[in-house]
């Protein structure tokens, strides 16, 4: 009985130790997979009608929340252009607005996910072109 555990374990020896190798390798590059959290302003752009103009804006940065493994959000950050959010009021009377900014309207790399968006709504007030 003896003889066949100590076989269990000495035969094929090398390929035991190289998969025991592979198995810790995974396992710590899968625990130290962690996701990072980061803030990041972004420009807010609002297109009108061509006989419109737009009056006010309660602001024109909006301050967003994103979560992701480290080499995304370096993507995310290192997009050398500064991101800017467009919001389409073209078909929209005249009047006061509060525009709501969706989470899928924030373009980010694979991996990345948007988690808030402050603040999320804007007031927006479009009128007629003098």
């Amino acid at each position: 009985m003896k003889s066949k555990v100590g076989t269990f374990f000495t035969e094929n020896l090398s390929y035991k130790i190289v998969s025991l190798f592979i198995a810790l390798i995974l396992w710590v590059t899968i625990l130290g997979r962690r996701d990072f959290t980061l803030a990041k302003n972004l420009e807010v752009e609002f297109f009108v009608a061509q006989n419109q103009t737009l009056i006010s804006q309660s602001t024109d940065h909006i301050k967003v929340k994103v979560s992701g493994p480290r080499t995304a959000l370096r993507k995310f950050i290192d997009s050398g252009v500064s991101q800017l959010v467009s919001v389409d009021l073209s078909g929209k009377p005249e009047g006061t607005y509060s525009v709501e900014i969706p989470l899928n309207r924030i373009d980010v790399p694979f991996g990345v996910k948007v988690l808030s968006i402050k603040p999320n709504q804007i007031q927006v007030q479009v009128g007629k072109k003098e």
